[in-house]
């Protein structure tokens, strides 16, 4: 049965300034700890034990202190900015009094109790699974950390989930007009729409030119780190959706690989210049990202597909056509949305065979002649007739 780790994000219900200050504090001893590691060789760090640090942390913190600087992502750090109390999955536990649920973990005071807040029934359905030992739930770590002004427990989960046969795919094109198109085979679709997306970057775009020209730096950090923090939430909603839509068709997903398209996808000086259009800033693996684990929640699968003439095919049977900003035309004539006609090219993308040459109608594609390389009078006859499709998209 395949397994997904998701991390709970739970915020410490009404917390005093005694215990928010405790918490800076083992937050500021781990780092020091970690940092006077890193003046060791690794060699003699490897060797570590708690019985040879001398810390005010507890063994569960020190311990795990010693593991993340005798990391391999710790061979290239010179210097800790923060390093975050964590503790593994032993050294944790889950509390539920009335209605209240709480967390119990080492600080450098001593084993603590917290209340938490539940901001969403999905939290407390899992915390509840946790208390009866669902054997199908599994701990991991937890950590200590500080989010704009408030603390919060990340903890790791890991559970097993059914594996469900999907039977049919949706395919998801991804766009800065639209953020999102999915769609079924048969055209059944949903748009996620990219014109609030656009508002909103030109926006933080002139709001971060007024503080350049300010000079006000750590401004500008916060406002980065809010269109981040929205862009995210944005991502998360629609690959909700995406989820849940292709949940209902009983179907997985399918998207275009987009690995280092801001490196082939040419753009104007003027389109850079735009924070709406410059595809630097462009979330697209974000969305990615969300959607894959989403559907590993859900047993089924993200498939990654070549993006090459997915928004040039005719998504009824394959021929090249013309796209024209938001309009896809056909070499008959037929038009339809481009982003959904590149949503359905996807979704088919397996069921297509692969011949060599691309289909070019005899009288040429928009004023493209005839290639040397094209099928015959009775080949084009059988392809506009449906009995032969052309994939190469």
């Amino acid at each position: 049965m395949p397994q997904v780790t998701t991390t709970l994000k739970l915020k410490f219900l009404d917390l005093n300034q005694v215990k928010a200050d405790l918490f800076a504090q083992t937050t500021a001893e781990c780092t020091a700890l970690a940092n006077r590691l890193l003046k060791m060789p690794l060699t003699e760090r490897r060797k570590l034990t708690t019985a040879k640090v001398v810390t005010a942390l507890s063994s569960a913190l020190a311990n795990q202190v010693i593991r993340n600087a005798t990391s391999k992502s710790a061979k290239k750090v010179k210097q800790y900015r923060l390093m975050l109390p964590e503790v593994n999955k032993q050294n944790w536990k889950v509390a539920k009094v009335g209605d209240t649920y709480s967390l119990s973990f080492p600080t450098i005071k001593g084993v603590k109790r917290v209340p938490l807040e539940i901001a969403h029934p999905h939290h407390a359905a899992v915390l509840d699974r946790l208390l009866v030992r669902d054997e199908a739930l599994e701990k991991g770590s937890l950590k200590l950390a500080k989010r704009r002004g408030q603390w919060y427990a990340l903890c790791s989960i890991t559970q097993d989930v059914p594996e469900v046969k999907s039977v049919h795919r949706v395919g998801c094109d991804r766009g800065q007009n639209n953020v999102a198109v999915v769609a079924t085979p048969e055209g059944k679709s949903i748009f996620f729409k990219g014109g609030e997306v656009k508002h909103r970057r030109r926006r933080f775009q002139t709001l971060r030119t007024e503080l350049q020209k300010a000079g006000k730096k750590r401004a500008i950090k916060k406002l980065n780190n809010k269109e981040s923090r929205w862009m995210r939430e944005v991502n998360h909603a629609i690959s909700k959706a995406i989820a849940r839509f292709a949940d209902y068709h009983n179907a997985d997903v399918v998207m275009e690989d987009l690995s280092g398209c801001r490196g082939t996808m040419r753009q104007s000086k003027q389109q850079r210049a735009d924070a709406g259009n410059n595809r630097h800033r462009w979330a697209y693996y974000d969305l990615q990202l969300k959607t894959a684990y989403k559907m590993e929640l859900l047993g089924r699968q993200l498939i990654l597909r070549p993006a090459p003439y997915t928004s040039q095919s005719d998504s009824r049977n394959g021929i090249l056509g013309k796209r024209s900003g938001h309009t896809f035309t056909g070499f008959d004539g037929w038009q339809a949305n481009s982003d959904w006609n590149a949503a359905r090219n996807i979704a088919k993308w397996d069921g297509f065979a692969c011949p060599l040459g691309l289909y070019v109608p005899g009288d040429g594609v928009f004023d493209s002649p005839q290639d040397s390389g094209s099928p015959s009078a009775s080949g084009r006859a059988e392809m506009q007739m449906g009995n032969s499709v052309n994939t190469q998209r």
